[in-house]
């Protein structure tokens, strides 16, 4: 059986369609699925030497009708053009996290959070024990939380605005002890070069293109991170966060998440640069007052941790092989 992942990376775009994709792909590997990348040529350089390569999406839809199944992860298919795509491939599974494209068919229909869709997704599959993660995720045994010494910073993939820097920056002019800081930096993270020589120069810890980052996530007692797949690694680890909010794509899982209280947001991507300067100062307050907060903190670990297991992509790639591999119509 063989799936074809449609979902583009970039420094816009971000690193996290690939990311929560790939441990998908890993579920329906181990379930005997051949399984493949499909990526529009204007971000090859994002890509793998195996990955399949389209000038258009008319490409990608010859492609569509020789696979089983095929797995959507791009913004930019809107409702037209997923009721296209189901038009050549049947067995389609969309990965959706803002429910704002309009009514659309799909076999199957995923989205983390909880939400409401038409009836022309078949089987929507809605809500956290569906977020897809890696397997080092639920195999990561976080350490007790009075020994987390750590506040980890962690941007994403590309951190697109480029907070890392004055974040950095923020925490120095604040006092803030620089020997508690863990960086990860994305491969492709913006400015990379400049974050690495200020920890060099101020003796801050970093990381960058880690493969598995559960080693440092379970020394974390804070984490200022991006608000993508991110969060839902972050809470199955357990870790209090402050959410930077860099895309439009991360509102809706903020609004369900903060209120919940294991988490804080500040968002940064509608704003200007002034604005955006304004707001890395509140961060930093912010950062400040929760690191001292230690009810909170404990607090927010154990609703965190019971919102994700870490399994989700086995049981989405179950279910999918079960329907089309064990039970075939």
């Amino acid at each position: 059986m063989k799936a074809l992942v449609r979902a583009d990376a970039s420094v816009e775009i971000g690193m996290g369609h690939r990311v929560r994709c790939q441990a998908l792909i890993q579920a329906l590997t181990n379930l005997g699925w051949q399984c493949q990348f499909v990526v529009h040529q204007q971000y090859e350089v994002f890509a793998s030497p195996e990955d399949l390569i389209i000038a258009t999406e008319g490409d990608f839809f010859v492609l569509a009708e020789l696979a089983d199944l095929v797995i959507l992860d791009h913004y930019q298919y809107q409702a037209v053009d997923i009721a296209q795509l189901f038009q050549h491939q049947a067995n389609l599974l969309v990965l959706d996290d803002m429910n704002d494209r309009g009514d659309f068919p799909a076999k199957w229909l995923l989205n983390p959070l909880n939400e409401s869709y038409s009836g022309q997704v078949e089987s929507p599959l809605l809500g956290s024990q569906y977020a897809l993660l890696r397997p080092a995720f639920r195999q990561a045994e976080p350490i007790p939380h009075n020994q987390a010494r750590q506040l980890l910073i962690t941007l994403g993939g590309t951190d697109p605005l480029g907070l890392t820097l004055p974040i950095l920056e923020g925490l120095l002019a604040s006092g803030f002890d620089l020997g508690s800081i863990q960086v990860l930096l994305g491969k492709n993270a913006t400015n990379a070069t400049k974050v690495k020589a200020f920890c060099q120069q101020e003796h801050i810890a970093w990381k960058q293109g880690l493969s598995d980052v559960t080693s440092l996530m379970k020394q974390a007692k804070l984490s200022v991170s991006a608000a993508g797949g991110t969060l839902f690694e972050l809470a199955c680890m357990g870790i209090p966060t402050i959410f930077a909010q860099v895309a439009e794509n991360q509102t809706r899982s903020l609004q369900q998440h903060v209120p919940l209280n294991w988490c804080k947001s500040i968002r940064f991507d509608n704003v200007s640069v002034d604005v955006r300067e304004v707001r890395i100062k509140q961060l930093i307050q912010l950062v400040n007052l929760q690191w001292h907060d230690l009810d909170w903190q404990q607090q927010a670990r154990k609703v965190a941790s019971s919102l994700v297991d870490g399994y989700g992509a086995d049981r989405v790639a179950k279910m999918i092989h079960d329907q089309l591999v064990n039970s075939p119509l």
